[in-house]
């Protein structure tokens, strides 16, 4: 059976063609394995709305017809396409007949990720997506030069993800379900983050996995706009931890530090009235807090270990070799403003 919507892929990730006119177009897409939606289309003001409607992750930027995009607006654009195609998403950029506006935006994105003008010409060829005019071609030979060409390996459209991350997240859930259930049993039924916010002002911290799970729910659960709002709340207490720092003169994971930081009454950026918008997934720490005693011995001596373990299964993976200089603990704000990645790649480089 015909599909009532015809892409036309560029990779396996990412796709181009006309505006979706109708709900069956709509659901083709989604049959086709779309999840994410560029609209290029300033004509059209209320499509970009139905179409997140219909449950697409979209990025609105509305040209003009047979015009080129404003530089600063397309930029934004791209990089909300380089993270979808991260993230694992298929994309696709459409206009109103997925021509000219549709073709200056993938050849722009086709250059900012080094393939040059000829790569770039021979990748679009025989598609109907190319830019149509003498303001489109001008603009991209103006945009050509302000993007470097790879020459060190091959180009690639798109960030390989080469490490199967399933295990791994699979292992932390399994240790989360085990504590959960453990401090069930020993009568601890009413976690932080739902029944109160005890500890959503502490400065939490957890391992590689943590880090990698939670950065991983947020990217695949949150909406964009909600990814920027929770981004600029991490924000604020990457901030408030750099100023903590600096009054105490210790290190990140230092008692001072935690002490400081909680006196400038940040509230944790997963915390919206009261409540954790990632409960299942929060943190060990948040796990842990008002429990005590044995249990608390007990419980957070076999999670530790587990999740170490599993966080050096992740560096083995990521890295190719063993881990040195003992596992690395990321604040929770600098996880969920991912600049854990960051703090990452230096030990991986050696820094």
């Amino acid at each position: 059976m015909r599909e009532p919507y015809t892409l036309s892929w560029v990779t396996p990730s990412l796709a181009v063609g006309s505006a979706p006119m109708n709900y069956d177009q709509l659901d083709s897409l989604r049959r086709q394995g779309i999840q994410a939606i560029m609209n290029l289309c300033a004509e059209f003001c209320d499509l970009h709305w139905i179409e997140s409607g219909e449950g697409f992750e979209v990025y609105y930027l509305p040209i003009d017809d047979e015009e080129a995009p404003a530089l600063a607006e397309l930029e934004k654009a791209l990089d909300w396409l380089d993270e979808e195609l991260y993230l694992g998403r298929k994309v696709l950029i459409h206009c109103r007949h997925g021509i000219g506006r549709t073709g200056t935006v993938l050849k722009a994105y086709l250059l900012r990720r080094g393939l040059g003008h000829k790569l770039a010409d021979r990748r679009i060829k025989g598609l109907r997506s190319q830019p149509a005019n003498f303001d489109q071609w001008w603009f991209l030979r103006k945009y050509g030069k302000t993007q470097g060409r790879l020459s060190i390996r091959e180009p690639s459209l798109e960030r390989s993800q080469a490490v199967d991350l399933y295990p791994f997240l699979a292992d932390w859930e399994r240790v989360a379900r085990t504590v959960d259930a453990r401090l069930e049993s020993g009568g601890h039924g009413e976690p932080c983050g739902q029944a109160n916010d005890h500890c959503c002002r502490d400065l939490v911290h957890m391992g590689l996995a943590g880090a990698v799970y939670l950065h991983h729910f947020v990217s695949m659960t949150f909406g964009r706009r909600d990814r920027e709002a929770l981004q600029a709340r991490a924000l604020k207490g990457c901030r408030a931890l750099r100023e903590a720092t600096r009054e105490t003169g210790g290190a990140t994971l230092g008692e001072a530090v935690a002490k400081a930081y909680r006196a400038k009454d940040i509230l944790c950026p997963l915390s919206e009235m009261g409540e954790c918008q990632a409960l299942k997934q929060r943190p060990l720490a948040c796990r842990l807090a008002g429990v005590s005693g044995e249990l608390r011995n007990e419980v957070e001596s076999w999670a530790r270990r587990e999740l170490n373990q599993c966080s050096a299964g992740l560096w083995l993976a990521f890295a190719g070799r063993m881990e040195t200089g003992g596992p690395l603990r990321f604040p929770l704000p600098e996880v969920l403003a991912g600049k854990f990645v960051q703090t990452f790649f230096h030990r991986l480089a050696g820094m």
